[in-house]
């Protein structure tokens, strides 16, 4: 039962991922449409930075990415080795959450 929630949990992260690298790409191909209207006024210097901070964000979005997956198989593969243990913390926080929230008066 423990693997089916972790697969949910890590499907869940990589479409969230997955999401925002869309929303990112379309938003910086926007800019750029953008830029590219209004280069003829402004000149080609403007057009090369937004191309130049594109890549630049697209970088950052893909190390991001990969530092997600890599953190989210680390996680996987720890609770694959401590199932009992991990079920222990996740009872033991979501009680703790529980308490905070004072749903345990």
């Amino acid at each position: 039962m423990q693997h089916s929630k972790t697969t949910e949990t890590e499907i869940d992260f990589r479409a969230e991922f997955d999401t925002l690298r869309n929303q990112v790409n379309e938003l910086l191909k926007s800019l750029k449409n953008k830029t590219e209207a209004t280069s003829a006024t402004l000149g080609e210097n403007i057009e090369s930075k937004v191309e130049h901070y594109q890549e630049k964000a697209e970088q950052k979005l893909h190390d991001a990415y990969a530092a997600g997956n890599a953190g989210l198989n680390d996680v996987g593969e720890h609770i694959r080795k401590n199932p009992v243990a991990s079920m222990l913390i996740a009872f033991g926080v979501g009680y703790t959450i529980f308490k905070v929230l004072g749903q345990g008066k």
